[in-house]
């Protein structure tokens, strides 16, 4: 997006306007400096809004709700422009970063996490006592200001709701923590919020998400609605059961309000940890006197009451126990359950009061950039990584999507032994009668169970809620792209590590024997993981092998008859059909992903080996951006990359776009306009034009790499969405060995990162291999130019090549070619000697 800056400074003559700190949809963020008092500020601004009233309405809606909420732990606006058709919202400048970026540089200790849940649920009961339900907590939406505090962001776009609940007009929210009421579109409450807010807790306690990182947005639906968490193990029984409560699948089974609920919390964590757990944390909270009283082991006398419900008498916190609020209709056939029992739980250390807490050594102040260092904390046993799959243990009414929703994704797995095709799962497996049982693998400690969780019920009494206004904020829409996010986030400095134009992560040491025969082995892609194992895609056979290091040949995916097809989701990879796959991509927890391309589909196979669709109907077209990619059409898709958040990247050929499906499993259009050709360098990729986007490449910064065919050309996209030219001058040939890569030319030129920062190019029709430095000099390291098959055993610039297709590095630094029509896979040495490790037979 290009922006006039002098637009900016003519609307705030006040302020001196400094550099981007960030972007999105519908405008950018940029920093700011006020010039008489010398505030810093972030100002937000939506540009271009003549021709569209209601998003101009929508963002002033966001300012007039954040003028309303003046609370320490919620981001605070300073002013409110409007100028020449454009909007600029002023806000306090968060230059700590987000509770995601810290979490990236290490554990956060449980004292700091119970600390941090007390702050964002004070920020939580400001803004229900306004009556916003905020419906995106996340910790992407949690920063933290220069004074370290907590600041709760994103309040999105408002909307004016009435009654004391309402009803989730759309699919709102962030999958991986979303209520179950939100999902069904049921009546929302301050529960609904508290809801998101315990799965972050949950997250930064178990060091892994609710329920696993690895499931699409179906499977994850299905498990708020219908799979109850794995219990916290090596966390205090009285805190888990608060996270517990609190992650209920019915909202009247967990807190009536954020401060009663912070109330538990605190009285929690102090008979857990001890009355000065607070001072340990290095987390400052701004809360209520009662908080405080519990958070010091100081017993309150009475439990304040939810907003709207009658005061009750403090008991232990027990998932089921507390305050009862009107539960929202529940989908037909649900049957009212039984509420568990309160059961005895440890009780705070009562009688001490002390300082309110300060940061400690070892946390320290955030500053701009910053990304400190890993969160002291005393040694501890954390649970391995979840798979996805749900414990054994009492489970909520299956829930019956209303007409018109998808159905709940097939859990991974594939059918069991003896059953096929989808009549043998069931979408609750732990009822009565249902499947089979949960992971006995040692992550819950012998004899634990997760909390029972009470069913739907509609307690006797239920009144009509009084008419009141509501202000309902969207955040991450599924159906509406979402403005750019209140909070600000700027740059985190990589503390050492992989150079920031890197490859994703460093490969291992892939084979390096004799050459091994491959029956209908025809390569058209390579790529190698962590472990060192090498991937070839085989674009005839339909198939994808790997040779491990040790030679030992396996295949990955595809029958191996030579059939092209589809079919076999859900299932072993290994019997599931292929249309000439193009690429693969693996990321860092094993999984692997196929460019199915005449398929027109993403496949994704699991660490067990199962495969899925994760992009794509099957039909090639161009449709489904802002949604889920499932319901995306693709056409020829080819490259693929995969980044460190678990974004993936992919180049829709025949779209002439680069598209992009972020945690979530949303796709959007990163690149390209549709229409094939060559324009926008040094502009916004998205108002740029491609050509035949083939393979693809991502740096450990963001930056993605594009090999397009038809503009013979390397072209990169930086973080903040610029495109450029890193090498080919857009002539078709062969030349400009020795100086400038964007002076060279290529011919049908695919890409590939090594993990030292530089560019290898398999130079299809040059039947070379091109390598830019990071200086950006291009020099041949393979291939003397002529089609043919000889050289092997000696100098890799003197052998012949035939119409390479891809190329990949491994962690020692030694090339791995798909020599296409030789129907092999060549290997240059770091002494520069090609030989072949596969080949046809």
């Amino acid at each position: 997006m290009l922006i006039d800056r002098s637009l900016v400074e003519a609307a705030l003559p006040g302020y001196q306007v400094e550099g981007e700190l960030g972007r999105g949809g519908y405008g950018l963020v940029l920093g700011g400096r006020h010039r008489l008092i010398g505030r810093n500020v972030a100002i937000k601004v939506l540009l271009d809004t003549a021709n569209d009233a209601d998003l101009r309405a929508r963002f002033l809606a966001e300012a007039r709700v954040l003028a309303e909420l003046d609370h320490p732990h919620i981001v605070r606006i300073h002013d409110y422009i409007e100028h020449r058709g454009s909007c600029l919202l002023v806000m306090e400048l968060l230059p700590g970063g987000t509770l995601r970026q810290r979490l990236a540089t290490g554990p956060i200790s449980p004292e700091a996490t119970c600390a941090l849940g007390l702050a964002a649920a004070a920020a939580l009961q400001a803004a229900h006592a306004h009556n916003v339900l905020h419906r995106d907590i996340k910790p992407d939406n949690m920063m933290f200001a220069s004074d370290g505090l907590l600041k709760v962001t994103d309040f999105g776009v408002a909307k004016i709701f009435e009654g004391t609940e309402t009803t989730a007009s759309g699919i709102l929210g962030t999958p991986r923590y979303m209520a179950p009421e939100q999902i069904t579109g049921g009546r929302l409450h301050a529960s609904t919020d508290l809801y998101a807010l315990g799965g972050v807790l949950y997250e930064l306690l178990a060091q892994r998400p609710l329920f696993g990182r690895s499931l699409s947005v179906g499977e994850l639906v299905n498990h708020h609605l219908n799979v109850t968490p794995l219990p916290l193990e090596g966390i205090p029984a009285a805190i888990n059961a608060v996270i517990m409560r609190v992650l209920a699948k019915e909202p009247a089974a967990r807190f009536g309000g954020a401060t009663e609920f912070a109330l538990d919390l605190a009285q929690a964590a102090a008979g857990s940890f001890g009355p000065s757990w607070l001072t340990r944390s290095g987390i400052k909270v701004r809360v209520d006197d009662e908080v405080r009283h519990a958070a010091l082991g100081q017993v309150s006398g009475s439990n304040p009451s939810a907003q709207g419900a009658q005061a009750q008498p403090r008991q232990p916190a027990t998932p089921g126990s507390g305050p009862q609020q009107p539960p929202r209709p529940w989908p037909a056939g649900a049957q009212p359950q039984p509420q568990p029992q309160p059961q005895p739980q440890p009780q705070p250390q009562p009688g001490w009061s002390g300082p309110q807490a300060q940061p400690q050594p070892g946390w320290p102040q955030p500053q701009p950039g910053w990304s400190g260092p890993q969160q002291p904390q005393a040694a501890q046993a954390y649970p391995p990584p979840y798979d996805g799959r749900a414990a054994p243990g009492p489970q909520a009414p299956h829930w019956v999507p209303p007409a018109g929703y998808p159905p709940p994704a097939q859990p991974a797995g594939g059918p069991p032994p003896g059953r096929s095709g989808t009549d043998w799962w069931q979408p609750n497996p732990f009822a009565p009668g249902g499947g089979p049982s949960g992971p006995q693998d040692g992550r819950v400690p012998a004899g634990a169970q997760p909390p029972a969780v009470p069913g739907p019920g509609w307690p006797a009494g239920q009144r009509r809620p009084s008419r009141r206004r509501m202000w309902l904020i969207t955040g991450v829409v599924f159906t509406v792209v979402a403005a750019l996010s209140v909070g600000i986030t700027l740059v985190v400095t990589r503390g050492g590590g992989t150079p920031a134009h890197s490859a994703l992560f460093v490969p291992g040491t892939a084979y390096s024997g004799t050459a091994l025969t491959l029956p209908d082995l025809d390569a058209y892609d390579v790529t190698i993981d962590r472990a060192g194992a090498l991937y070839i895609t085989d674009w005839t056979s339909h198939q994808v092998r790997k040779i491990q290091p040790d030679g030992t040949v396996v295949t990955v995916a595809g029958t191996g008859t030579g059939n092209a097809g589809f079919g076999g989701d859900g299932g072993p990879a290994t019997q599931a059909e292929l249309n000439s796959p193009a690429t693969t991509a693996v990321d860092s927890d094993g999984n692997v992903y196929i460019s199915d391309s005449h398929n027109h589909r993403i496949r994704k196979i699991d660490p067990l080996g199962i495969i899925t669709t994760i992009a794509g109907t099957g039909t090639a077209g161009f449709s489904g951006d802002g949604a889920p990619a499932t319901a995306a059409q693709l056409n020829e898709p080819y490259g693929l990359a995969v980044a460190t958040d678990g974004s993936i990247y992919i180049s829709d050929y025949e779209n002439q776009r680069i598209r992009k499906i972020d945690p979530l499993g949303i796709i959007t259009t990163i690149a390209g306009t549709g229409t094939a050709g060559f324009s926008g360098d040094g502009g916004p990729a998205l108002q740029a034009q491609i050509k035949n986007p083939n393979n693809l490449a991502v740096a450990a910064d963001g930056t993605l790499y594009i090999s397009e065919l038809g503009n013979a050309r390397i072209r990169k996209v930086s973080p903040n969405g610029v495109i450029t030219t890193v090498a080919g001058n857009g002539t078709s040939g062969y030349g400009g060995d020795g100086g400038p890569a964007t002076a060279a030319q290529l011919r049908v030129p695919s890409v590939a990162l090594s993990p030292d920062g530089v560019l290898y190019i398999a130079d299809y029709s040059n039947e070379r291999i091109r390598r830019v430095a990071t200086n950006g000099v291009i020099t041949t390291v393979a291939g003397n130019g002529t089609a043919g098959s000889a050289g092997d055993g000696a100098a890799a610039i003197r052998a012949q090549l035939s119409s390479p297709t891809g190329v990949t590095v491994d962690g020692a630094g030694n090339l791995y070619i798909a020599d296409d029509k030789n129907d092999r896979v060549r290997r240059v040495s770091t002494t520069g000697i090609i030989t072949t490790v596969a080949q046809a037979g």
